[in-house]
């Protein structure tokens, strides 16, 4: 098949959203399909300087080739994460600009079928226009529900605005041919706002569990920032408006006096100067900010760690998987989380038996869960074990692709 990805972030951009439809895509490849990859500019945690070698084309539109993936990149303008209003309209424009200039690539593959990340759920309208250009249903993949996750989090209260991404949100989920979610919970709520149940389906995240792997403490990533000696817990992604930094930054306080445990925060967001700015008011010197790594150097990050976090803020009320946790358990690592315990997060956790959990901001918990693996080298040994196994029988990117092929090819079917 002629397989389109379309999704707003790509590699070299460091990212969940990324990595996971990457890894899909060489898997997909590895099965024989023709695989494109509908995206943008890098512009997610990349610096200016690679957005503007980026620039340096005599064409709105082109095409590059990664692993045999052949990526079909739009310009697109660099807007700072932290100008919420700006990324609000760049979701409009991000839509209308990928349909518009890649269409003319487009018609001449003759696409079999369309997989679609969301958000940005404006997404689903560059795949409806695709699919009046070449006929090519399209699968939607609802990864974050929007808008409810902005209402929770009191970004979005403008009840005009509300009606507004709710009409938006409903039309995609009607205008989809079939659409995939993460979870149960996330299917219940989809439901509430689609009129044909029956098209969605439930379809776990994945992770290339052959680049995420057990490997050594002692790396290259340990031995620059000289954390041989230390028991490292880790957090490494983006610091924005969901994630709870201040509870990490509470359960250092509370484990200050341990002098070989280090809290290592890796990554960049709207959040990371005001963290900083807490933990040097708290005098906190067993935390360690560092700046988002390069793709290849995620791994060792990883192997460095002896447990990672997953944390978000007790408002964040929808269901939601974070990638950390795939990538942790895939690493072999336990993983400690403090969300609202009625989450998909912590059941997959509590399933795969790979971590421990405490409510969304229970400080004093999260400190004594990461004490009893400090102090408890076989179960670490035990968790990790098992999320690794877990990943491997469950969420490989390979099971994914294969799953996915029967959709598309379901599709396809219906189509002739």
């Amino acid at each position: 098949m002629n397989i389109l990805l379309i999704n707003n972030y790509c590699v070299p951009e460091i990212g969940a959203a990324s990595h996971l439809y990457y890894y899909l895509a060489k898997e997909l490849i590895r099965r024989g399909h023709n695989v494109f990859y509908l995206t943008g500019t890098p512009r997610y945690n990349v610096d200016k300087d690679k957005y503007k070698e980026y620039l340096n084309r005599s064409s709105k539109c082109w095409i590059e080739e990664r692993e045999g993936i052949r990526i079909i990149r739009v310009e697109l303008p660099y807007v700072e994460r932290t100008n919420f209003i700006r990324r609000g309209i760049e979701h409009f424009e991000i839509a209308y600009k990928l349909y518009k200039y890649s269409k003319s690539f487009i018609r001449k593959e003759k696409i079999d079928v369309m997989l679609v990340y969301s958000p940005p759920l404006t997404l689903y309208w560059t795949a409806k226009q695709i699919r009046k250009l070449t006929g090519a249903p399209f699968i939607l993949n609802v990864q974050d529900l929007f808008p409810q996750a902005s209402i929770d989090l009191g970004v979005l209260k403008n009840p005009f605005l509300i009606r507004f991404f709710r009409k938006i949100e409903s039309g995609a989920y009607n205008s989809a041919d079939l659409i995939t979610v993460h979870s149960e919970r996330n299917k219940g709520f989809v439901e509430r706002f689609c009129d044909d149940k029956e098209k969605i389906i439930v379809f776990e995240n994945w992770i290339d569990e052959n680049e995420v792997r057990p490997g050594n403490k002692i790396n290259e990533f340990t031995i620059q920032y000289d954390l041989v000696d230390k028991f490292v817990v880790s957090f490494a992604g983006t610091l924005g408006v969901s994630q709870d930094i201040e509870i990490i930054l509470n359960a250092a306080k509370e484990l200050e006096n341990i002098d070989d445990i280090l809290f290592l925060i890796v990554g960049d967001g709207p959040r990371k100067k005001e963290s900083q700015e807490t933990a040097k008011r708290m005098g906190l010197k067993n935390v360690v900010f560092l700046p988002m790594q390069p793709k290849d150097t995620y791994p060792d990050v990883l192997n460095t760690s002896d447990a990672t976090l997953v944390t978000l803020r007790k408002d964040v009320e929808t269901p939601v998987v974070p990638s950390k946790i795939l990538s942790s358990m895939s690493a072999a690592k336990p993983v400690v989380a403090a969300m609202n315990l009625d989450g998909d997060g912590p059941e997959l956790i509590q399933k795969a038996k790979c971590g421990l959990c405490v409510e969304a901001g229970d400080y004093e918990g999260l400190a004594r869960n990461i004490r009893l693996l400090y102090e408890n080298p076989a179960l670490r040994a035990e968790m990790g074990a098992n999320g690794r196994k877990y990943i491997e029988e469950n969420l490989s990117a390979k099971s994914a692709a294969e799953k996915y092929e029967s959709l598309f090819l379901e599709l396809v079917k219906r189509r002739r």
